[in-house]
């Protein structure tokens, strides 16, 4: 089968490996149509991740499910499913899709573990936004649920309006009523901020343009083209709180060493389960929440190279790129 690796940083190709066939009875085979292309899987294109050139990349996928086996009981045969990019594997143990342990969904076929609680049933009509379900839109919806509860009637800044923080501004707005003009963001990318202008009041290019301005609740976008952790605590109000989108976030700002404001609490979200992917497909086919402007490049697999150079530009209108299989 066809499958993406990389052979260098900044390299991506595509060669041929045997297809995967179930190891264990909850194992399902999905032959894959659509996978996106996430920060995670942008670390191990450009060397940074840990999992670079060792694995096939792909934390998002959808497909159809080709073989299933014994005790998968949920998900049958010719079902279009989508997957948590995250799978439990039992225990306190648990592995991504795309990394060193868990080959993702960058190829043709991909072997999923515990079929039941890992993939989602979706409608055709939806598969290019359901393939989101599992990872970029439960973590920006996540995020912002958080910052709802946080601060119900307060002030919130989206830093960053990567796929994932665009999502969370989104969700923000669908969230309750008449908020947006409590809403503002911070974007470097001038495109990615006329995005944002159609969800926040206020959108600055830099902290520096936001330097009055302070908000009970942060949402920080994706660190790895995002303006930083230390806008974050520039832009957030004494007593405040800040939340990573990437539930890796929390423990890379403590990393980083930067000061954190009097009284400001930090927290992440968490990696998406089956219930959070099942709630997003359905919010989505029945058009409660609509993602479309976070998708902008949809790429067939033999321009993989340049798909994964249009991902971690960002240039130009990027946004979320896809792969059609």
């Amino acid at each position: 089968m066809q499958t993406v690796a990389f052979p260098g940083n900044g390299r991506a190709e595509i060669i041929e490996l045997p297809r995967p066939a179930p190891r264990d009875p909850g194992d399902a085979i999905v032959l894959v149509t659509t996978a996106a292309i996430g920060p995670w899987d942008v670390d191990s294109f450009l060397g940074a991740g840990s999992t670079a050139h060792k694995t096939t990349p792909g934390g998002e996928f959808a497909g159809i499910v080709v073989e299933t086996g014994g005790d998968v009981s949920l998900i049958e045969l010719d079902d279009l499913v989508t997957n948590t990019i995250q799978h439990v594997a039992g225990g306190s143990r648990s592995e991504l899709f795309g990394s060193k342990t868990l080959p993702g969904g960058h190829a043709e076929y991909v072997r999923v573990p515990d079929a039941d609680t890992t993939l989602t049933k979706i409608a055709a009509s939806g598969e290019e936004r359901a393939v989101l379900a599992g990872g970029t839109a439960a973590l920006g919806t996540g995020a912002a649920a958080m910052a709802l509860a946080a601060s119900p009637v307060g002030t919130y800044t989206v830093v960053g309006c990567d796929p994932i923080g665009l999502t969370a501004l989104i969700a923000l707005n669908n969230g309750t009523a008449g908020v947006k003009d409590r809403i503002s963001a911070i974007e470097g990318h001038s495109a990615r901020r006329t995005l944002a202008a159609s969800y926040a009041e206020e959108v600055f290019a830099s902290a520096g343009g936001a330097a009055d301005h302070r908000s009970d609740v942060v949402i920080v976008g994706a660190l790895r083209d995002g303006p930083g952790i230390e806008v974050a605590m520039k832009s957030v109000k004494v007593g405040g709180n800040i939340i990573f989108v990437e539930p890796y976030g929390a423990s890379r700002f403590v990393e980083s060493g930067t000061f954190v404001p009097e009284g400001v609490t930090i927290t992440s979200t968490d990696w998406p389960g089956v219930d959070d992917a099942k709630r997003i497909v359905t919010n989505l086919q029945i058009r409660r929440i609509d993602l479309t402007p976070v998708v902008s490049h949809v790429m067939p697999l033999d321009e993989v190279q340049d798909a994964y150079e249009a991902a971690a530009g960002p240039g130009p209108g990027v946004q979320k790129v896809l792969l059609k299989m």
